[in-house]
């Protein structure tokens, strides 16, 4: 943006940015979240920003006392202050990208900036978005702060441009895995998915693809399905309101027991000790795994 300079600066709390006179701190509370039909998210009283993009379905966003339609494709700006609630689209899947950040000594003209921002054809806040996820998929902060940085700018002003992603440095058949598993678990996340399934998918034999799955991603194909079932469920933990008892059936657990145990290990943390954390903090759980990327390509 003309006449205003930006820098950055790492600390423990976050990833620091200088948008003219706004000091944004960039988080690690990056993900994409997927609803059936009817749920729901709130209400929260949200401690941080939030962008928060509609892939699939609409939604319903209230804030306070406004209620804001939020079409399919559109982006939504949740400020820290208030209390917020989404209500997903009753007719079908609801899926949505969000990143959570903090605006230090933040302007007084607040309630200039949109709630909402409907999506146009080409703009610039889609490849913005998805190049974010990538960068934060990959480890690379530095380029995620700049484009946080650009995200803000762009929302704020209603300015829209087009630019370029980046890609990651996956096998093919890996790729196309995880765009199977993802792609799988969010149309049913009880489904059964076995090794050979996921080999065909990639058309390589099943010993292959392990070694494949191995050398790139650090484990097998079939700890990457149970990973990705626990990484939903952190998900719907941390974004739902769903008892746990529903998010174990849900994402295909045999029983919220068999649940808890298999999340525990992986978390650390039990399923309720989770969501507590999440609530008092307002950080949803880190993910397990990489799959931003095959998430938003398919």
């Amino acid at each position: 943006m003309a006449g205003e300079c930006s820098d950055f600066s790492g600390s423990k709390e976050g990833f620091a940015i200088k948008d003219g006179n706004l000091e944004i701190v960039l988080s690690s509370m990056v993900g994409v979240a997927a609803y059936p039909p009817g749920a729901t998210f709130g209400p929260r009283q949200i401690q941080d920003w939030e962008f928060v993009w509609l892939l699939q379905g609409d939604a319903e966003y209230l804030r306070g006392e406004i209620t804001t339609l939020a079409p399919e494709g559109s982006f939504v700006l949740c400020q820290p202050g208030e209390t917020d609630f989404f209500r997903w689209d009753r007719k079908k899947r609801t899926r949505h990208a969000y990143v959570h950040f903090q605006i230090r000594n933040p302007p007084n003209n607040l309630s200039l900036w949109p709630l909402v921002r409907e999506s146009m054809t080409d703009d610039v806040l889609k490849s913005l978005f998805q190049h974010l996820l990538t960068c934060m998929d990959q480890g690379d902060t530095e380029q995620a702060q700049q484009t946080l940085q650009l995200m803000v700018t762009v929302f704020r002003t209603g300015q829209r441009v087009m630019g370029s992603i980046s890609q990651r440095a996956w096998p093919n058949a890996v790729e196309q895995v995880c765009a199977f598993i993802f792609a799988r678990l969010e149309e049913n996340p009880a489904a059964h998915i076995t090794l050979s399934q996921l080999a065909g998918a990639a058309c390589v034999t099943p010993e292959h693809l392990c070694r494949l799955f191995q050398n790139s991603v650090g484990h097998s194909p079939v700890k990457t399905v149970r990973l990705a079932r626990l990484q939903h469920s952190g998900m719907l933990l941390a974004r739902s309101n769903y008892s746990i008892g529903e998010i174990a059936a849900l994402t295909g657990f045999i029983n919220p027991y068999h649940f808890s145990r298999v999340f525990k290990e992986a978390y650390g943390q039990s399923p309720t000790e989770m969501r507590r954390q999440t609530q008092r903090s307002g950080e949803a759980p880190l993910p397990l795994i990489i799959g931003i990327k095959s998430i938003l390509d398919k």
